[in-house]
Parts: structure tokens; sequence; C-alpha cells
């Protein structure tokens, strides 16, 4: 039997074409609220992409506030990008769009397979509740429209695009990654939890 996951990578179904993984399971759970702060054409790739081409959810920490981040991919310099970005409190922003390829993972490969969720704060403070449950209803929902595994695996392949993997992984783990975020204070287990729970 072909697995939900297997089937919407086969169709290519998206949120964005108008028909998310919802509509295999009958539910159409509604995306988080969101604040759209568009990043800088400059800052990001414009693309088509859906549930085929994205296989991961990367988890981010700004080194300093959302609010700061949202600015900073609005300046054509910046040279960086992420869909979204999650304050302390629990605002969203997205800054791009989930079809197009934002600048975010380090790794050309990763960047074109992947959605990424910054976090505001540093790696080595600690992460709000109100954070982490606002970025796990996020991640849970772009889990459901583009049939990611709703798991943290300790291992990547270096190609991001092999259909046998997926899931939700650090900043820290994509491969040649000099960054070391989210950090040893970000709570995975916690975090899976809570993305398995929406």
């Amino acid at each position: 039997m072909t697995s939900r996951r297997n089937l919407l990578k086969t169709i290519g179904v998206a949120g964005t074409a108008g028909l998310g993984a919802a509509a295999f399971s009958g539910t159409a759970a509604a995306k988080p609220t969101v604040d759209w702060e568009v990043a800088d054409s400059s800052n990001y790739t414009a693309a088509n992409r859906g549930a085929a081409e994205i296989d991961w959810v990367i988890i981010h920490t700004v080194q300093g506030s959302a609010s700061g981040a949202v600015s900073w991919f609005q300046n054509p310099d910046a040279d960086v990008s992420a869909h979204y970005t999650v304050s302390e409190s629990g605002y969203k922003y997205q800054s791009v769009s989930d079809i197009n390829i934002a600048w975010h993972a380090g790794d050309w490969d990763y960047n074109q397979y992947s959605v990424g969720i910054e976090h505001g704060g540093y790696v080595s403070g600690t992460y709000e509740d109100a954070q982490y449950r606002a970025s796990a209803k996020l991640a849970s929902w772009l889990c459901d429209q583009y049939g990611v595994p709703k798991q943290h695996p300790t291992s990547v392949p270096s190609d991001a695009a092999n259909p046998a993997n997926g899931g939700i992984i650090g900043h820290e783990q994509v491969p040649a990654s000099s960054h070391t975020d989210p950090g040893s204070n970000w709570d995975w287990d916690y975090y899976i939890d809570l993305v398995n729970s929406y």
C-alpha cells in the first residue's frame, strides 16, 4: 500500500495549489495566522515548489530578535531569508512564500528541498513555551501540507532530495553547516511531541 507521504510526493500536491494534504485525510486544518513581511526579492529564489519538492523543515535561531531578522530579510544586501520567523512570544511572520526557495540552510540542495523557520533568541539562551507551541503548530501544518514526516532524524543525507528521508532538523544538522543553531538548549523531544499533537 502506498503511504500518504509517497502519494503526496508522487502527485506533487501542495496547499499552495489549492489542494493540501488535508484533502486526503478528510480534515482541512487552517494555516496558522502569520504576519506577512515580505523579504526583498534579491534574498530568495522564485520557484514553483509543492509537496514533491519539500522534504525538510529546518529550525533556526536568529541570534537576535525576530523582528530584527524579518527586517534584515527586507534589506536587498542581506543575501539571506527564511520562510517564517517565530518570536519568543509566539508571534509568527512569513517572509517568503512556501513555493519559493529561501536562502537559509547554507547548502543549496537543502534550500531547494526545505522550508526554514527562524526563532527569535540566542543559542546560548532558553526558548519560551509560547515560542515552542507556535512554531510546532506551524511545523505540524507544514508537515501535513507537504507530506514531511513529523520526526527529528539524528542524521541526514548529503542528498536532500532522497525520498527515503525527510523530517524536521536543526540548522546544525545541514551537511557542511558551520552553524550551531538551534543548539543544545532546544528541547527536541518536547518540540516533536508538540508537532505530533497538532
